[in-house]
């Protein structure tokens, strides 16, 4: 029988805080669940978790400070790890994704599997879904620490992702009493396909584009609001840091209106802060259409540092950097009427 959690709170947003001591004793979280995911107007669409092992800290200093180092390295290295025919879903991407009508050079992104380097898909779906499928691709000659630091965290994340699933899917259960147990437990145990994004912001200077000198009236103007397509995101605290310095030392924030905002059920718009010990997580569509709408998928965006800011650190110099697992279904798993591998299709065309 389960019991009740008298562990979790809530941030001063309102954000569900989950204690990572009561999901691995498998403690009632209904309450919880519905809260942070559910349908009603107040819901926001993302929860936290706190009291992880010490190692995660450790874990997310090390991978967000190779974010910088990387992005640092000179172009020719880094276009090695460029992949086309994946639509730039694995290895480095910058300027490849559309947003706001035009090529997204505000940030880079590194792609990798977490789990699997080979992910055992046959010869057709590596054809048709390179997305999904295609090899892992390191820049071990040059970065020889960062596989093994994108590795780490990536798994960590999965981990806990499964513990916060087997919650959800427990609401389910008491929802939809014909949906499979273990649902999204399973298919995140299950994915050959899981992906992790370790994200770059460019500071202020390198954002503007030729003709664009001002951004501080652009609410999305780090990243636009869209919602995963993915089951489960987890996602770490961003870094901020002083890109003068070699060792990439993490700051604070300069800008309390910068970051990570989202939607709730009545399209409030609320700024999130994820403290550095702990980790969030938010639904996507494919898991929305999973629990037939009983847990929603969380519209979300970043926005930048205003250039307006006053800082003892000059704007031009900081970076944002963080880090998101997107845990999704196998390729033939269904999403509604079609396949997950359809589904992604169509969003990450219609993308790149």
């Amino acid at each position: 029988m389960f019991t009740k959690s008298n562990k979790s709170t809530k941030s001063p947003e309102g954000v569900v805080i989950l204690d990572y001591t009561d999901l691995i004793n498998n403690v009632d979280l209904y309450n919880e669940i519905e809260e942070a995911f559910g349908s009603k107007s107040h819901c926001l669409g993302i929860l936290l978790v706190k009291n992880l092992p010490e190692v995660y800290v450790e874990n997310r200093a090390r991978l967000l400070r190779l974010a910088s180092v990387f992005a640092s390295l000179p172009e020719e290295i880094k276009e090695k790890t460029v992949d086309e025919q994946s639509y730039y879903k694995f290895g480095w991407s910058c300027g490849k994704e559309i947003f706001n009508g035009k090529k997204d050079t505000l940030k880079g992104s590194y792609y990798g599997n977490p789990k699997y380097d080979y992910p055992d898909a046959t010869e057709e779906e590596l054809r048709e879904f390179p997305m999904y499928c295609h090899p892992n691709i390191w820049p071990n000659e040059d970065l020889t620490e960062f596989e093994k630091a994108f590795k780490d965290l990536g798994c960590f994340i999965i981990d806990v992702g499964k513990l916060v699933a087997r919650a959800c899917d427990s609401f389910v259960l008491t929802k939809l009493p014909k949906a499979e147990p273990n649902y999204l437990e399973r298919i995140i145990d299950e994915s050959q396909t899981i992906s992790a994004r370790l994200l770059h912001y460019f500071p202020i200077q390198t954002m503007n584009q030729k003709n664009d000198t001002d951004t501080d009236d652009i609410d999305d103007s780090w990243c636009g609001w869209h919602t995963d397509h993915s089951s489960l995101t987890g996602l770490t605290s961003s870094m901020f840091v002083d890109e003068r310095d070699p060792a990439y030392p993490e700051i604070e924030c300069p800008d309390n209106q910068a970051g990570l905002y989202i939607k709730n059920r009545n399209d409030k718009i609320i700024r999130v802060i994820i403290p550095r010990d702990c980790l969030a997580f938010q639904l996507g569509a494919a898991m929305q259409l999973a629990s037939a709408d009983n847990l929603r998928a969380t519209p979300h965006m970043v926005k930048a540092i205003s250039s307006n800011i006053k800082s003892d650190i000059p704007i031009n110099v900081i970076a944002r950097n963080t880090f998101a697992v997107f845990m999704q279904p196998s390729l033939n798993e269904k999403v509604g009427n079609i396949t997950f591998a359809e589904f992604g299709r169509k969003i990450t065309k219609n993308t790149y």
